[in-house]
């Protein structure tokens, strides 16, 4: 596995780890079999015993499931648009080391016999868990909740020079004009829809940067762009959003360098081959530093 495509995977899962919903879930179902105990380890395991058999296997089943899913859901990503097609084909390759996993965690807790029929027989079993752990993971990540209600913060001006607290940024945008709203923001969670400050290119990821905070998305830098509405690309590596734009900057000696301060309170160096563009969009907001 290439460095690139491992650290792309290991950002991917911890995407999906930091949502409180898939732990949530992850919670309810470890309760749900401890209480039930399916499988008859109700009757041959006490509470506690019950309690650390279910936690383990649930821990073990869904690390597999979720590191098969999110290194599918990169390594396709180039190939295949759909996000959830790519997340299924994971959690199908997962089902084998599922069975492995789970079969270890018999012998090793229960006697249970460990062999190649008991590894295809738990694989089989695994197979639809793998799936719903793709559903799971696919929903914690979808756009398909309704819009949060736009709040103070969520109108399209800034003031040039205005301090870039988020206080100052919510009264910098508050001008009460409603904004042409991006369809980006679609893909983020509903808690951090507010107004499109910039993005970022990090590895096969675009960092969005909103004024209710930011958010990793796996997709190409142009593909972002074309869904961000009105702002400007600055740099390989940075767009920034009209409402984005705090003031400009020129920096440096005999030659000075144009920077842009953006209302999070970054400075972005815009390349050469973008200042004439910059200039012409933004110019009324340039200072010397």
């Amino acid at each position: 596995m290439s460095a690139p495509l491992l650290q792309s995977t290991l950002r991917e899962l911890h995407t999906h780890l930091k949502r409180p919903r898939l732990w949530l879930v992850f919670a309810l179902v470890v309760g749900l079999f401890v209480i039930t105990g399916p499988f008859g380890t109700y009757e041959r395991l006490a509470f506690p015993t019950r309690l650390g058999y279910w936690l383990v296997l649930h821990a073990a089943s869904w690390a597999c499931a979720l590191t098969s899913i999110a290194f599918f859901d990169t390594l396709l990503a180039a190939r295949m648009a759909s996000r959830l097609n790519r997340m299924l084909i994971g959690a199908i390759v997962s089902a084998p080391p599922l069975g492995l996993v789970i079969s270890v965690i018999n012998f090793a807790l229960l006697m249970r016999p460990l062999n190649a029929m008991q590894i295809a027989e738990n694989a089989l079993i695994a197979l639809p868990i793998g799936v719903t752990f793709s559903l799971l993971a696919w929903l914690s990540m979808s756009s398909g909740e309704p819009d949060a209600p736009a709040g103070p913060g969520e109108a399209t001006a800034t003031t040039p020079g205005a301090s870039s607290s988020p206080g100052a940024i919510a009264a910098a945008t508050d001008s009460g004009v409603a904004a042409d709203r991006p369809s980006l923001l679609d893909r983020l969670p509903v808690e951090k829809r507010g107004t499109l400050i910039r993005l970022e290119v990090q590895d096969h990821y675009v960092l969005v940067v909103t004024t209710r905070g930011e958010e990793l998305i796996l997709m190409r830098l142009a593909d972002a762009i074309a869904e961000a509405g009105a702002g400007q690309q600055i740099h390989r590596s940075h767009w920034v959003s009209d409402a984005g734009v705090e003031t400009l900057s020129r920096k440096g000696g005999k030659n000075p360098k144009l920077v842009v301060q953006t209302l999070d309170g970054r400075e972005l160096p815009v390349s050469r081959s973008q200042m004439p563009a910059v200039r012409s969009r933004w110019g009324n907001r340039i200072r010397n530093s």
